[in-house]
């Protein structure tokens, strides 16, 4: 029998180079040396390597934006090598060719904020006005964010402060979600709002003109403007914040009919903003944003009072009102940035008020605020899951020693109690003559010889076990 021989498919050739961003370096500085008669073409590409290694080292640590542009050149070889994207598709059926666009979209946009950013600051340092400059700090609260990727809008607030004179003014509003919530998302809304804001859709305090409430807001950015411009200045909230805020600023602008690419609201990274805060000292440097965005995550005044809204504040909730976040945010960066500038730092505008002072609230805004429909948060319950805390428990003075009875596991929980050797002899006397004993909690008991280790009291093994050793022959 003859074997049939099926050939193989033939292998296909694959580039062994790969165009790392170290590649497309080694390439520029080959040219750059081959024009100006540095470099002979008869040597070898490790000779490249060895020639340009140190130098892609060197500028590496000293440049953090030295990579750029060849990790960027490595981006599109790469995108090359995948061929016709249009044709191609992820496992959810995107084209390969929409997703690279959008990132190309979202890198561009990441690099106009840093620019516009970096250049805020640089020209209010050079005319001697950055302490005075205004920024704005904003955070939105939403019921809950749908399986599309939506967030259902219920409060919004934005802070205006300056490193000189810190918060001047605020802008805050109950954001109705109107007809945005989906059906089927009651629950998860209630489930989200009771551990957070309190709010709900019945809520009765809930703005529903959205021209009204995107004019004011216009007004509020627009009035520490020094030109007209028509632009308004960004909102800068935290990176883990960034998709609510730019999803519920794009609500407001839908629902109010703005279409204009003029005055349109924008969101910034706030630790970008700290960054450049911080480093446009001459004395301070931080090498990364990370740090910024740590110092900002801190939340050193989470739980203080005088902060929120009167909703929240009434609830004595203003840990998680809109107001109160965007607040504690400036004094997070105050407490950074105006000692790195010599600024001394203001009560009630730097740093929160004193905690000790009453509520400006009256009892009759109490009470109308609790009237309104919201969302009780859990408390008062009890955690049945909980043990009891351990500890030492105090004795009565009438308490009988006497009387103590073993527990059947009391045996897991070996002391020093001598004085209940009497009860341990007499119980145990009872379960060898088949006495019925009756047994309540867990007592401590000594253990005086091997034998005695590991007996478990109040069962009919313990008996049984017993027997033979310290009353076997004991006659009843």
């Amino acid at each position: 029998m003859e074997w049939l021989r099926i050939p193989s498919a033939p292998e296909r050739k694959r580039s062994k180079i790969t165009k790392s961003p170290f590649y497309f370096f080694m390439m520029s500085k080959k040219t750059e040396w081959e024009e100006a008669g540095r470099w002979s073409p008869k040597k070898t590409m490790e000779d490249l390597v060895h020639a340009t290694f140190p130098i892609w080292k060197v500028n590496q640590q000293e440049d953090p934006e030295f990579m750029a542009p060849f990790v960027e050149m490595h981006r599109r070889w790469k995108t090359e090598q995948m061929g016709d994207l249009e044709n191609k598709y992820d496992s959810l059926g995107r084209p390969l060719a929409d997703i690279e666009r959008e990132m190309a979209r979202q890198r561009k946009k990441v690099m106009d904020m840093e620019k516009e950013v970096e250049e805020t600051v640089m020209k209010a340092k050079k005319r001697g006005s950055l302490n005075k400059t205004l920024f704005y700090v904003g955070y939105f609260n939403y019921l809950c964010k749908t399986d599309q990727g939506f967030y259902i809008p219920c409060e919004g607030a934005v802070v205006e402060f300056s490193l000189e004179k810190g918060i001047s003014r605020c802008w805050q509003e109950f954001l109705s979600p109107l007809d945005s919530i989906p059906m089927g998302y009651q629950y998860r809304c209630t489930k989200y709002s009771r551990v957070s804001h309190n709010l709900c859709p019945e809520f009765e305090r809930f703005a529903t003109d959205y021209t009204q409430i995107l004019s004011s807001l216009q007004q509020f950015l627009s009035m520490g403007q020094t030109s007209q411009s028509t632009i308004m200045p960004p909102i800068y909230v935290m990176p883990d914040h960034m998709e609510a805020a730019e999803c519920i600023t794009q609500f407001i602008m839908d629902k109010a009919g703005h279409s204009k690419t003029t005055n349109m609201l924008r969101v910034f990274s706030l630790p970008l903003l700290v960054l450049n805060l911080y480093n446009s000292s001459p004395k301070h440097n931080w090498p990364i944003e990370y740090l910024a965005q740590y110092t900002m995550e801190k939340d050193l005044y989470s739980h203080h009072y005088h902060l929120g809204c009167d909703f929240h504040e009434a609830l004595e909730n203003p840990t998680h009102c809109a107001l109160s976040i965007c607040k504690r945010l400036v004094f997070s960066l105050s407490s950074e940035c105006c000692p790195a500038h010599n600024i001394p730092l203001k009560q009630g505008r730097h740093f929160p008020p004193e905690q000790g002072n009453p509520s400006s609230l009256t009892i009759e805004v109490k009470r109308e605020m609790a009237m309104t429909s919201h969302v009780k948060e859990e408390g008062g319950r009890i955690n049945r899951f909980v043990p009891a805390v351990c500890g030492v428990t105090t004795v009565p003075d009438d308490f009988d020693r006497g009387d103590v009875v073993h527990g059947e596991k009391g045996a897991f929980y070996p002391g020093l109690h001598p004085e209940l050797r009497s009860t341990y002899d007499t119980t145990l006397q009872e379960e060898v003559q088949g006495v019925s004993t009756t047994y309540t909690g867990n007592t401590f008991y000594t253990l005086d010889t091997d034998s005695d280790i590991g007996v478990k009291m109040g069962s009919s093994v313990v008996a049984t076990q017993m027997s033979i050793n310290k009353y076997k022959n004991t006659r009843y």
